[in-house]
C-alpha cells in the first residue's frame, strides 16, 4: 500500500497514480462539520459546489437541510451555516444536508471523481486511518487548504492520518507529501488548540465571533466516525462494504 498527500487539490491534475482511495481534510471547518453531523445522527451529506447548486439540488430533495458559508459566514436564507456547534443531535439526526462551504465541499467534488473518499478531521483521524489500513489499496490523502493556498492545519491533520496508518499492522510505503505532513504532524501536533488559532483561517473565524469552533476542530481522536463519499453522496459505510472493491 502506497500512501502520499497533496497540500491542495490544484495538484491532482499532475497525479501519475490513479489511486481510487482517498481522504479529504478541511479542519476548518468542513470536514470537522460533516464528521460532527454524522456523530449526531445525519442521514447524508451532499457536497456542492455553489449556493446556486445547492438551492437547486435542495428543490429535488424535500425535507432536507441547505448549509453553507462564504467568508466563514451563514449564506443568507440558509437553514445553518458550517459551524460544528450548530449540528446538534437536535437539528440534524435523521436528517439528509446539502451543504457548500468555502472550500471543502469543492476539494471533495474534485477528490471524488470516480473515487471513493473518507472524510477526516483531527477528531476521526485514528478512525480515518484504521479506514485506509483496511481498504489496503494504494491512497491518497488531499488537504483543501484555503481558496488555493496552502493550511497548515490541514497538513498537520495530514500527517496525524499518516502517523496512525503508520502504526497499522501494515504500514504503507510513504510518499514524500506524507512524509512532509508527518513531519508536520510531529512539529505541531502537542499544540493543536494554539495552531488553529494562529493559522490564517483559525485568526479569521475568531474575528467574525466564531473562536469557540475552533476548540471543537482541536479535538484529537473523539469519534470513531468515518462518513465515505461515493458518487457525491456522503454515508456512513454498511458493514462489511469497506473491503477492497
Amino acid at each position: 500500500m502506497h500512501l502520499d498527500a497533496l497540500f491542495l487539490p490544484c495538484e491532482l491534475p499532475a497525479r501519475a497514480r490513479p489511486e481510487q482511495v482517498a481522504v479529504v481534510i478541511d479542519v476548518i471547518r468542513a470536514t470537522t462539520t460533516i464528521v460532527t453531523a454524522f456523530r449526531h445522527g445525519i442521514r447524508s451529506v451532499r457536497p456542492v459546489a455553489s449556493a446556486e447548486e445547492g438551492r437547486s439540488l435542495l428543490a429535488a430533495t424535500p425535507g432536507a437541510l441547505l448549509a453553507g458559508e462564504r467568508g466563514g459566514q451563514r449564506i443568507a436564507g440558509f437553514d445553518l451555516g458550517n459551524s460544528p456547534r450548530e449540528f446538534t443531535r437536535e437539528a440534524v439526526a435523521g436528517r439528509d444536508l446539502i451543504l457548500s462551504t468555502s472550500n471543502g465541499t469543492k476539494t471533495l467534488r474534485a477528490v471524488g471523481e470516480g473515487r471513493r473518499v473518507a472524510i477526516a478531521a483531527f477528531l476521526n483521524r485514528a478512525a480515518a486511518a484504521a479506514w485506509l489500513a483496511s481498504r489496503q489499496e494504494d491512497s491518497l490523502i488531499v488537504c483543501s487548504g484555503y481558496e488555493g493556498i496552502f493550511s497548515l492545519e490541514d497538513a498537520v491533520c495530514a500527517g496525524a492520518v499518516v502517523e496512525r496508518a503508520c502504526a497499522q499492522e501494515t504500514p504503507p510505503v510513504l510518499g514524500d507529501g506524507a512524509r512532509a505532513c508527518l513531519a508536520l504532524w510531529e512539529r505541531y501536533g502537542a499544540g493543536l488548540p494554539a495552531l488553529l488559532r494562529g493559522s490564517g483561517w483559525g485568526r479569521r473565524i475568531e474575528s467574525i465571533g466564531l473562536g469557540p469552533d475552533l476548540d471543537i476542530c482541536a479535538r484529537l481522536d473523539a469519534t470513531n466516525v468515518v462518513p465515505v463519499m461515493v458518487g457525491g453522496r456522503i454515508a456512513l459505510e454498511e458493514p462489511g462494504s469497506n473491503q477492497k472493491a
